[in-house]
Formats: C-alpha cells, sequence, structure tokens
C-alpha cells in the first residue's frame, strides 16, 4: 500500500501546480492540459487554441517554468 502512495504523490503535487496555473491563466492550463494529458502535438495544441506554433511553444515553456517553481515550493 505504501508503494502505492508514493507513486501517486508527484501526480498529485502536479495536480495542485496545475490547479494554482489555473488560478492565475485558465488559458495557459488549458494548453498543459492538452499538450501533458492529451497528448497534442505543437500543430495539434496551436490548432485546438487558434494560436500560431510558435505562440504554442513560447507559452509552453512559460507553463513549465510556473510548474516547476510551484512542484519546488515547500
Amino acid at each position: 500500500m505504501f508503494e502505492l502512495q508514493s507513486q501517486a504523490a508527484p501526480v498529485l503535487d502536479l495536480e495542485r501546480a496545475l490547479a494554482a496555473l489555473q488560478a492565475v491563466d485558465p488559458p495557459l492550463a488549458e494548453l498543459v492540459e492538452l499538450r501533458f494529458y492529451g497528448g497534442y502535438t505543437d500543430a495539434e495544441t496551436a490548432l485546438a487554441l487558434g494560436v500560431s506554433e510558435r505562440t504554442v511553444r513560447r507559452q509552453w515553456d512559460k507553463a513549465r517554468a510556473f510548474l516547476l517553481l510551484e512542484l519546488q515550493a515547500p
């Protein structure tokens, strides 16, 4: 049972970080959901969001930086 809990902890931490991102920038959180959970490519994400692929890459970098900071917070 302990092993299952230790494996679930990183997923729960990511969910909390994504919720924090959703609170400050919902469109950025949507991009993360499409890329991370949906497995969308840059092109597919751009089409779904109605933006350019360059914008997707720039926003993806911004979202990743935010999530990394959230995950490192005590």
